[in-house]
């Protein structure tokens, strides 16, 4: 039987070729040549390949590297934190200061430490204690009464200190003052430009807390405080004391050691803004027609005390010149010394404390302006008027005296005879001659006429003349 095998014992090489089973023949070994130039192909990938992976690993480093650069808007500062720690936020760790300013900053990337921006631009935060209102009322404003009765699980309210119920709808104005307690304590906070009334921002720990503390703080200022003063007159005043009261709540978790990092303008932190046509402040529904009516009587007193004050701002103005309100205090302190030496001693002389004030009196008037230089004049010229007439008088008496005391009965019937025909000369006295018979006589005296008002002040501006003596009886 042949076979595809033979022996290889004969000394020729040659190809077997491939067997009749489908064997191969011998490999075929390359030249030593052609093996370097496969190796060294091999090696130039391998090369190429490290350098661009050691390449793509500098780039990796570098794009590590560059992540650690963030930007703080100029509304916000910035904070490094190392593992979870504020950096230079510790007393150990004094290196720097914890708040950056707006700008570039460059912190290790994570999870070495992480960069934290916290916005410090004012916020806002509604608060409301209102009774339920429909989408046509928020918008259309309230129409009409209604007389139904509150409901706790629908409507909320104040109860005030003279218990009585009001509704209120608060804004409350705050920022961040100090970012590292703001950061321990209060944060995460949610995106800045989400809506303050949605219902995520209500998730997190700044509006829940924020929101307890206003509202204790409202309740708390109402329940101290009349129904008319915090919605009439004095609803500055009561919005001013209830951002107190918050600010003071704030200074019990700083004393607490735990700081909110909050703070906020007694003058403008709490505000009540009209919302369209609803008032920010408003009674229930079931009384408005009555708070109105004493709302309307409270304006129109304060119009009138403002106009009576302002009538005497400009009469003291016009009595003592600018200046009139230095000279007020004084009289007054005059007086009250008068008062106080007149109930002690009622007899003695004036005390030097009295004298000095009323010495200070007088040369503060003199210094004034206005009417009262016009009524020092007149009384001047009336006290020279009274001096001469009592020297006139003295004059005449001294000269008339020699005479009384040589015949006082010729004396007194020369001085009757004299005024009793001066008397009828005058065409101004009224006569009126009575008859002997001794009957009822009635004597009929007509009323003067009535004088207008600018006769009168004409009458009295009109200055008398002076007491002239008669001629001295020879």
């Amino acid at each position: 039987m042949s076979s595809g095998h033979h022996d290889h014992s004969h000394g020729h090489d040659h190809d077997h070729g491939a067997g009749a089973a489908g064997g191969y023949g011998p490999l075929k070994v390359l030249p030593d040549g052609d093996l370097d130039l496969a190796n060294q192909s091999l090696a130039d990938a391998l090369r190429k390949s490290f350098s661009i992976l050691k390449l793509l690993m500098l780039v990796l480093v570098v794009v590590y590297f560059l992540s650690g650069f963030s930007t703080v808007q100029p509304n916000e500062v910035g904070l490094k934190l190392r593992y979870g720690r504020i950096v230079g936020a510790s007393k150990d760790d004094m290196s720097q200061n914890p708040v950056l300013p707006p700008g570039w900053h460059w912190s290790w990337p994570y999870p070495f430490e992480r960069f934290e921006t916290v916005a410090v631009n004012e916020r806002e935060l509604p608060v409301e204690f209102m009774f339920q209102l429909s989408d046509e009322e928020r918008t259309g404003g309230i129409k009409g009464y209604k007389y139904g009765t509150l409901s706790p699980d629908r409507d909320d309210y104040l109860i005030t200190g003279d218990v009585n119920i009001l509704h209120a709808s608060l804004i409350i104005k705050y920022k961040v003052a100090d970012a590292v307690a703001y950061l321990t304590n209060i944060k995460p906070a949610p995106d800045p430009a989400a809506d303050v009334r949605s219902y995520p921002y209500r998730l997190y720990p700044e509006y829940t807390l924020l929101t307890s503390l206003v509202r204790d703080a409202v309740i708390e200022t109402a329940a101290q405080r009349g129904a008319l003063d915090i919605r009439g007159t004095k609803q500055n005043e009561f919005l001013e004391a209830v951002a107190l009261r918050l600010l003071g709540k704030f200074r019990e978790y700083e004393q607490a050691g735990m700081p909110l990092g909050l703070s906020l303008d007694p003058a403008t932190g709490v505000l009540a803004p009209k919302t369209g046509t609803v008032e920010a402040i408003l009674p229930p529904r079931q009384t408005q027609e009555v708070f109105d009516l004493v709302l309307s009587a409270q304006s129109q007193m304060a119009v009138a005390i403002k106009k009576a004050e302002a009538d005497a701002q400009s009469k003291l103005f016009q009595t003592a010149g600018p200046n009139y309100a230095p000279l007020a205090e004084q009289v007054n302190k005059e007086f009250q010394l008068m008062l106080k030496q007149a109930s002690t001693d009622t007899t003695g002389p004036m005390s030097d404390e009295l004298a000095a004030a009323r010495s200070a009196t007088e040369q503060m008037m003199h210094a004034a302006s206005g009417q009262v230089q016009e009524v020092i004049r007149n009384a001047e010229v009336r006290r020279d008027q009274i001096v001469k007439e009592a020297e006139g008088e003295f004059n005449q008496y001294t000269a008339l005296l020699p005479e009384y005391l040589r015949n006082p009965d010729i004396f007194m019937s020369r001085m009757y005879d004299e005024t009793f025909a001066a008397a009828m000369n005058n065409e101004k006295i009224l006569k009126t001659f009575v008859p002997r018979t001794g009957d009822r006589f009635w004597l009929q005296i007509a009323r003067p006429p009535l004088q207008k008002p600018d006769e009168k002040k004409r009458h009295s501006e009109e200055t008398p003349k002076p007491f002239e003596a008669p001629k001295r009886i020879q």
